[in-house]
């Protein structure tokens, strides 16, 4: 058997056990007479799994589909004053995901869509893997807020304008942040600290909060992988990041390689991990459905009650199950792998309905 079918059938075997705690649900739901009963959109015996929903074929590429130049996702944040969504969207050279044109900023009277792209971003900077936090300060004012280029920009709406704020920048790269019970806490990229600060405020610093083990397959030559974090607290106070997960000896069969990932606690210090919470393939409600060969950058969106909706993401448009292995570039232990088509291919931005 190979290395993830071995996996994944010893991890569906331990699923299968009797649930003693929340925990043993993932925390995405309770423990009830030993069995998990799932909050929705979550599912499965564990609760670990995030199924997809059909989606509004408008959300296929929230971007210009006939612009050959790629995005790869951003932060979507909402206006209750005009009940509009407003997604801040890097723009990239055709064939980079490194050389940024602009912050592209677009409206929609729904999240999943369509998005005008008119707008004008109102943000000084552009830079790639923007992150946004949304949250009312001390003094009940509403703050809109993009992190980038190791800088924070705040506007006091989702129009902007939006600004630096001096003298205050954050550790590592990628960055996911939240605000939670009057403090701001992030993790970055490769999701191994959750660092805190009491204020987002010139000369301000971070320290650490707790650092988090990675519980991976246990294949030495597996080479997995996780990045893209997205940190969140739900409605039972429990701490989650769903990140992008991939492992670079992936080059066939690229609709089932990894490609998310799980990580959940019940106080933000002691974490326990899931394997592949969502997978790779959407049903459009126009009759048609895609194998997308990745799925990253992960953001996450709540209704009023705390319930996740939808889920927005980077993804390669092109390439599908297929794989690009016999691409020479950006190879890995001779192939291409699955994650690294997006390269040679039209990158863009989706978002599916949970």
């Amino acid at each position: 058997m190979a290395p993830r079918l071995l996996y994944t059938a010893l991890l569906a075997a331990a699923t299968a056990a009797a649930c003693t705690s929340p925990l043993d649900c993932g925390l995405n739901g309770l423990c009830v007479a030993s069995a998990c009963v799932c909050d929705a959109p979550w599912a499965g015996p564990s609760c670990t799994s995030l199924p997809f929903k059909q989606t509004p074929a408008s959300a296929k590429n929230l971007y210009n589909s006939s612009d050959v130049r790629n995005t790869w996702n951003g932060p979507i944040a909402f206006d209750s004053t005009d009940a509009t969504f407003h997604a801040y969207v890097p723009l990239y050279v055709a064939g980079s995901l490194g050389r940024v044109v602009t912050t592209l900023h677009g409206v929609a009277t729904t999240v999943t869509g369509p998005y005008d792209w008119a707008a004008q971003p109102n943000i000084n900077a552009a830079s790639i893997n923007p992150a946004g936090l949304w949250f009312v300060d001390a003094s009940g004012k509403s703050v809109y807020s993009l992190w980038f280029g190791g800088a924070v920009h705040v506007a006091s709406s989702p129009y902007g304008p939006f600004s630096a704020v001096p003298g205050f920048s954050y550790p590592g790269g990628n960055p996911a942040p939240i605000f939670h019970k009057g403090a701001f806490y992030m993790t970055n990229q490769f999701t191994t600290t959750i660092y805190t600060t009491p204020s987002v405020a010139p000369g301000n610093t971070w320290t650490v909060f707790s650092n988090i083990s990675h519980a991976q397959p246990n294949y030495p030559t597996y080479d997995y992988h996780v990045e893209d974090p997205f940190l969140f607290v739900d409605k039972r106070g429990n701490w989650h990041i769903i990140n992008h997960a991939y492992s670079n000896v992936q080059y066939e069969n690229c609709s089932d390689s990894d490609v998310s990932a799980h990580f959940f606690s019940a106080d933000g210090m002691t974490w326990s991990y899931s394997q592949q919470p969502y997978g790779h393939t959407v049903e459009y409600d126009d009759g048609t459905s895609h194998s997308y060969v990745t799925l990253e950058r992960p953001n996450l969106h709540f209704d009023v009650n705390g319930v996740l909706t939808h889920i927005n993401l980077a993804a390669d448009l092109i390439t599908q199950g297929e794989g690009c292995q016999s691409r020479p570039d950006h190879a890995h232990f001779g192939h291409c792998p699955c994650d690294n088509c997006k390269w040679d291919d039209h990158a863009g931005t989706i978002i599916v309905v949970l």
